[in-house]
């Protein structure tokens, strides 16, 4: 009984690892908001300096012009957010953020990178959380879509891509920077997230549950409390005996 069940225990065991490698991947529990900056040193004329497109979920939700404060464009969702006092303070925090890089931008000195045309620096802030999870925080810099600084919000600690950019990374490294970029990383973004999940899910929540008869309510709960992975832990205990009783009665023909 022992060599026909085996194969099924195998079975069952490397279909759980790919389902929990699959679902680590992409957990319906986690989400993501990111700021993308496009700071341009010295933009043609009707050139925007600074630009922000702003993704919820990795969904476009917002392009914001941060030199001229002026919103190109935004979502259905944001549309409600836009008469509130946290939306306010979003788009405030968001053209300080590009006011500083481009500041530094005029600064920077990168050795062994010399642009082909104008020099623009992309900076991607985003935050990363579970529902009541802790916030991951981060940005990340490139300089004409080549990525050469990291920083993480949760350590503090820069990371150099690219060697031209260590000179870069000791002017950046200065605690007052440091801090702006972890407090809007973790503190402020992570506000803005719940907030945009806070209003999404009013949304969608229903104006009036439908009205169930009790027994087809009883029926639906107990369908749905066995989740997928229940179904298949169970398939996973009763399949062996199942295999191994047929190869008893058959006596293993």
């Amino acid at each position: 009984m022992a060599v026909a069940a085996s194969p099924a225990i195998l079975l069952c065991l490397l279909t759980l690892y790919l389902l929990s490698d699959w679902s680590g991947t992409g957990r319906a529990d986690a989400h993501s908001l990111w700021y993308n900056f496009n700071i341009t040193h010295l933009p043609r004329h009707g050139q925007q300096w600074c630009e922000v497109q702003g993704q919820v979920d990795q969904k476009n939700f917002l392009s914001y012009d941060c030199g001229s404060d002026k919103v190109l464009s935004m979502g259905h969702l944001e549309e409600q957010l836009d008469v509130t006092d946290a939306w306010g303070k979003q788009l405030e925090m968001l053209k300080e953020a590009g006011r500083r890089l481009r500041m530094k931008l005029a600064d920077n000195e990168l050795k062994d990178f010399t642009p082909s045309g104008t020099l623009t620096l992309q900076a991607r802030m985003s935050c990363e959380c579970e529902v009541d999870g802790p916030i991951h925080g981060s940005w990340q810099f490139s300089f004409n879509g080549q990525k050469f600084l990291l920083f993480d919000s949760n350590n503090r600690k820069w990371t150099v891509v690219q060697a031209g950019a260590r000179q870069m990374k000791e002017k950046w490294e200065d605690s007052e920077l440091t801090m702006f970029f972890q407090k809007v990383s973790m503190g402020d973004c992570k506000s803005w997230l719940r907030d945009f999940l806070m209003h999404r899910k009013k949304r969608l929540e229903p104006t009036a549950p439908p009205t169930v008869a009790p027994g087809t309510a009883q029926t639906k709960a107990m369908a749905t409390s066995l989740s997928p992975w229940s179904l298949l832990i169970i398939l996973c205990f009763t399949l062996p005996g199942i295999l191994g009783e047929s190869f008893r009665v058959t006596g293993g023909r």
